[in-house]
């Protein structure tokens, strides 16, 4: 298997380094670079092929993963900035986003005695995409203007939604399978 290591999964997936995404690009060039490349390929190979075979694959499934993810997408774009991402201890300063964070939070505690759940979760549904949508506007224009412990901040905020809409989706199934 001849395939040169790429320093970046934008360049792996041939696509520029950049928040905005060409996904449908990213899909098509990850199955082309898979069928090329899958460790089925090399089977009868040595094991030296079949092991970067197999490196390569895992680094693909690990671009595609990241790229096509706005919050995951977001930290690979800081840390190539030299930025560390990581935000287990982040507080936040922004008293509108902790009051936006508290009402989001109240909002998914009501769901479940709501007289309409589903018509509560839709609300949430709307209102946690529109502050993703707004944060991921921030974190562009910050990053773009190599405002990188600002856009760090935004990542923060785009983590807080992400994992706020998981935990509806969580809900949303206990709703309508219950």
């Amino acid at each position: 298997m001849q395939s040169k290591e790429l320093s970046s999964y934008f360049e792996l997936l041939g696509v520029p380094v950049s928040w905005q995404v060409d996904e449908s690009l990213i899909s098509s060039n990850f199955r082309k670079l898979q069928a090329q490349y899958h460790p089925d390929k090399v089977a009868s190979g040595s094991d030296s092929e079949r092991r970067r075979a197999v490196q390569y694959s895992s680094r693909l499934n690990d671009a595609i993963k990241t790229l096509k993810s706005p919050v995951l997408r977001a930290a690979y774009l800081l840390k190539l900035a030299g930025v560390d991402a990581d935000m287990s201890s982040a507080t936040f300063k922004d008293p509108a986003f902790l009051m936006q964070q508290m009402e989001l939070r109240e909002k998914l505690g009501d769901i479940t005695s709501a007289s309409d759940p589903e018509a509560a979760l839709e609300e949430m549904f709307e209102s946690a995409q529109a502050a993703f949508d707004d944060l991921s506007q921030e974190f562009e224009q910050r990053y773009t203007n190599k405002q990188f412990e600002d856009a760090k901040e935004s990542y923060a905020k785009l983590q807080f939604i992400d994992k706020l809409s998981r935990e509806a989706e969580e809900l949303e199934h206990q709703v309508l399978d219950g």
